[in-house]
């Protein structure tokens, strides 16, 4: 196996570390906007209109599409931020909190959904930061020859 360069190490290492604190930014972020709407969100029912599929190079993900009225009777629209339709069928009603002042900041207000939109990107910051560490310690158990002590 090829040794890596103190280069390759440090670029790899930052690339893990940068797409961490990104994950761990998107976390922080969500858990901010869900803490304000809980304190000073505006509830309202919502329906789910549609499932939309966004597609990657090995799988699909659906994402339920909601429609809610806010308190001036103004119909928005909105994507769910985590994937997963199952709980979720077109036509059916669900809890959804939004910013009174700025009705495009609304999430479903379902537990589940709340602790998946910040509970995955944690989980993928973790692994992007023991990917660093990994890379890391790894470029030091491929050491050559010693030096004699």
């Amino acid at each position: 196996m090829r040794r890596r360069s103190f280069e390759e190490v440090a670029s790899m290492t930052l690339i893990f570390l940068a797409a961490g604190c990104f994950a761990f930014f998107l976390a922080i972020r969500e858990a901010r906007v869900q803490r304000d709407l809980k304190r000073d969100g505006t509830r309202a029912r919502g329906s789910v209109v549609r499932h939309d599929t966004v597609s990657s190079a090995d799988s699909d993900a659906r994402f339920a599409v909601i429609e809610f009225r806010d308190g001036h009777g103004i119909r928005h629209t909105f994507r769910s931020q985590s994937s997963g339709v199952k709980r979720l069928p077109v036509g059916g009603e669900v809890p959804v909190r939004y910013r009174a002042h700025e009705p495009g900041v609304a999430r479903i207000d379902i537990t589940g959904k709340k602790i998946a939109n910040i509970g995955i990107p944690l989980l993928v910051g973790a692994l992007f930061f023991g990917g660093a560490v990994s890379v890391t310690l790894d470029s030091g158990s491929h050491s050559g020859p010693s030096h004699g002590r």
